[in-house]
């Protein structure tokens, strides 16, 4: 956590949020013992889901600009810089450059990214290949937040659907070329429920856009 947030006091922001919820590690200690200005911590002592976080640090955020971080992996600051400025020149959300192919030999992870292409291509967006909001980092810009609705980004695909189809400007903004992720320390099940939360997450994408064209998707 303390190498993450050296990263970002590097970019200078207005305010670092933190939003903790349900954490039985050191993770609390570690954020209150942490001193660095403008740092705002909100602390849930139950689990609030996968990505309610999200809507809690947007809807909190004073900035023009929200950049979203994984808590579980370190980059630095000159790889975050660019998704940040992004927004600053006129993007409304700023997206990985995604790699275009399977990042993981498991079977839910290759069905993830293929459900992130059928996503992009339902929606006339194909040339974003498997980039969506659910990848982190990610810039978005307040307005733009706000546009979408602040709770509806607690589900990363359908906020990318509603981003699109309300015609904001969505873009791949930079790739990532270096990270220490703590993924693979993640427990076998906890990353097996995440990774079906997020095929559930991106149905719900689908029923919207279907419902908003009033046709059911072949």
């Amino acid at each position: 956590m303390k190498k993450i947030l050296k990263q970002i006091e590097k970019l200078c922001p207005k305010e670092i949020i933190v939003v903790i919820n349900g954490s039985n590690d050191r993770s609390i200690d570690l954020i209150l013992s942490y001193s660095t200005y403008a740092l705002k911590i909100y602390i849930y002592p139950f689990a609030l889901g996968e990505d309610v976080w999200r809507s809690i640090g947007a809807s909190e955020a004073s900035g023009d600009v929200c950049l979203f971080l994984d808590t579980d992996t370190i980059i630095q600051a000159e790889e975050l810089q660019p998704f940040a400025m992004a927004c600053y020149k006129g993007v409304d959300i700023a997206l990985q450059r995604s790699r275009n192919r399977i990042m993981d030999k498991a079977q839910n992870m290759e069905t993830i990214m293929l459900a992130r292409t059928f996503l992009n291509n339902l929606l006339s967006r194909d040339e974003l290949g498997t980039s969506s909001m659910c990848d982190l980092p990610f810039a978005i810009t307040r307005q733009a937040a706000a546009q979408i609705g602040f709770q509806h980004l607690l589900v990363p695909p359908l906020a990318h659907a509603m981003a699109i189809e309300r015609g904001l400007r969505i873009e791949r903004s930079h790739r990532i070329k270096g990270a220490t992720s703590g993924e693979k320390g993640r427990p076998e099940g906890k990353r097996a429920w995440r990774e079906l939360t997020c095929l559930g997450d991106h149905m719900e994408a689908i029923h919207y856009i279907a419902e908003r064209n009033n046709h059911l998707i072949p």
